[in-house]
């Protein structure tokens, strides 16, 4: 398994200690590097964790390739790039699963996505307008939480998928599932207040409870979505597929 994006080392444990994989998780933080290892070395995961830009990744080929919360930082421009190093690096019959936020289809409800929460106009003037599919330069997560976000709709993900060579077998929307995820996360927060006032500060502890509970609800009232697309790298006709779902 690669797992490009690998954050703090949750997919790449869930991997190891549920399905016995072994593999590489590749991400551009130190801090996240040192977590995740620490933690593969705790549950025994035969998991190497390294601080690696996903273009320099010369192992492979791969069985599989997770990308969990790794596109919207790479944006639609950069998606043939991205897709095309991903198909390079499975084998024949390996699978590649995105799991991303996704955007509006184009022209629906523009401007309301993904808060109506606006910054001061004074600081708005200042700010530079990002491309088409960005978050607006005058909202709060643009500025507090994702600077360089970009929601990409689902299907816009599917036709670079395939123009990069890879047979998308399955598509599925969680949106209603991050709104209640979300809804868990806010409770363990607010459960948890005084612990991570303590560690990380009161202004940066409101910034993301005002961001849990303002995503919660534009998933919960279709602003926007979560979807994750699995794709193959076809081998001859063989996908290696089941002939009906066995997810789980």
């Amino acid at each position: 398994l690669l797992d490009v994006g690998c954050g703090w080392g949750a997919m790449l444990e869930h991997a190891a200690v549920h399905h016995q994989a072994r593999g590489v998780g590749v991400t551009l933080s130190e801090n996240q590097r040192a977590w995740a290892a620490k933690r593969m070395a705790e549950v025994g995961a035969d998991m190497q964790v390294r601080v690696q830009d996903y273009r320099q990744v010369g192992d492979g080929p791969f069985d599989a390739i997770s990308s969990v919360g790794m596109s919207e930082h790479v944006g639609q421009a950069n998606l043939p790039t991205y897709f095309a190093k991903l198909f390079e690096l499975l084998r024949p019959g390996g699978r590649l699963l995105n799991h991303a936020i996704s955007a509006l289809p184009a022209g629906r409800r523009r401007g309301e996505w993904p808060t109506p929460v606006q910054l001061p106009a004074a600081l708005r003037a200042r700010l530079s307008r990002p491309g088409e599919a960005g978050f607006a330069p005058d909202s709060f997560i643009s500025r507090y939480i994702f600077p360089d976000g970009e929601l990409i709709e689902v299907g816009a993900v599917v036709s670079a998928m395939q123009r990069a060579g890879f047979e998308v077998r399955h598509v599925e929307s969680l949106r209603e599932h991050y709104g209640l995820t979300l809804r868990r996360w806010l409770a363990n927060l607010e459960q948890h207040w005084a612990q991570a006032v303590a560690e990380v500060g009161e202004r940066r502890c409101r910034a993301w409870r005002l961001y849990l509970a303002g995503s919660a609800w534009s998933f919960e009232t279709g602003r926007i979505a979560v979807h994750q697309v699995l794709g193959v790298k076809p081998a001859g006709g063989r996908s290696g597929m089941p002939l009906r779902p066995q997810f789980g």
